[in-house]
């Protein structure tokens, strides 16, 4: 099976586009040069206009996965004096659980059950707790719920929290305001909304967040302490080699981004979402009832058929969309509606689901 042939409908890595693949052919240069520096400061300055950052905000690049960027903001922003509130409702909110355990970080969990819904109810007891932080996977890309952003504004700004957000699958999907939410840290990586290569992970800073807490935070760690960031990206640079190659696949992207206009970007992968899931009405599968955001669709089959379907599309029809593990793994499946993707693409996957279901 060629990978060429292979159409994703995957959240992340996306189906790439064109001129991303054209970058990523180049040869990759050396770094430490002026011009590198000058391409990086203007990833900084794209960044910022894309989460609607304040300008006093910084960005870090670290050539980790989204885990990583997950566990350096933690261990970077927080420490064993702080109370932090976990909102866990699946395998990445579970994340953010095992790196304050790692830590010593003191947390509570807001759990949720897989088809239960974030309301303002939800959050009554831990109010005035002493809290100092709350962490959350904004998408939580396990069961596809956007959870409502203005209802964890409010509980933090009424109990004076640091806000973390972790935007890797709602980033470019969904609108994103720093400035608005008061979000003090925006974790980002590369292979989902911005649809380039894995390997790269951003996070932006509001200003509070850096002179409040990095830098006074003992970070014992050589590869992720935010100050050496914080220090080398005032000159466009990063402590140790970057991901050289993604990061020109980023600016080229953020380039992209910009003359498209973010609010058009959106709108795009919302068209590609809602004509989806206006196709579906009528099959024998369905969608949770909780929000959800434009990045994917979590879809539930009334059967447990979804691996199998899941290598049908793979095997049979070099069609790959997001299998779910644990306890939705035999009933559900995510299709993305991010990438190079066009509205006739989701027809040839509308067209393969009734097919499978001998419709």
């Amino acid at each position: 099976m060629s990978d060429e042939k292979m159409k994703l409908f995957t959240v992340g890595p996306a189906q790439m586009y064109q001129h991303t693949v054209d970058v990523r052919s180049r040869v990759v240069p050396y770094f430490r040069t002026p011009e590198f520096s000058e391409l990086m400061l203007e990833n900084v300055r794209l960044m910022k206009e894309l989460v609607d950052a304040e300008e006093s905000a910084e960005v870090m690049f670290l050539t980790a996965s989204g885990s990583g960027a997950m566990e350096a903001t933690v261990m970077n922003c927080f420490d064993e004096q702080d109370k932090l509130l976990v909102i866990s409702g699946g395998t990445f909110g579970e994340r953010f659980e095992k790196i304050c355990e790692i830590h010593s970080i003191p947390f509570q969990a807001l759990k949720l059950g897989p088809d239960e819904t974030l309301t303002g109810e939800h959050f009554e007891k831990y109010e005035d707790q002493g809290f100092t932080g709350l962490l959350v996977n904004l998408h939580e890309t396990y069961t596809g719920q956007l959870y409502d952003i203005n209802l964890i504004h409010a509980f933090c700004e009424r109990n004076h929290l640091y806000l973390v957000v972790d935007a890797i699958s709602t980033f470019l999907c969904d609108e994103y305001h720093m400035k608005k939410y008061h979000i003090d840290a925006t974790i980002v990586s590369s292979q989902k909304g911005l649809c380039l290569a894995p390997g790269l992970s951003m996070v932006v800073l509001s200003e509070r967040m850096i002179r409040e807490r990095v830098m006074n935070n003992h970070v014992k760690s050589l590869y992720f302490d935010f100050k050496d960031y914080l220090s080398n990206i005032k000159r466009g640079q990063t402590p140790f080699t970057p991901a050289v190659g993604v990061c020109f696949e980023l600016n080229d992207m953020l380039k992209y981004i910009e003359k498209q206009g973010v609010d058009n970007r959106i709108r795009e992968v919302k068209e590609r979402c809602d004509y989806f899931r206006n196709k579906i009405a009528g099959l024998p599968i369905h969608l949770p009832s909780y929000p959800l955001s434009n990045a994917i669709s979590p879809i539930r089959f009334e059967k447990d058929i979804a691996m199998e379907f899941f290598q049908y599309l793979k095997d049979e029809k070099h069609i790959m969309v997001n299998p779910v593990g644990g306890e939705l793994g035999k009933c559900s499946i995510r299709v993305a509606h991010i990438g190079d993707l066009k509205l006739a693409d989701y027809d040839i996957l509308l067209a393969e689901i009734k097919h499978f279901f001998g419709m």
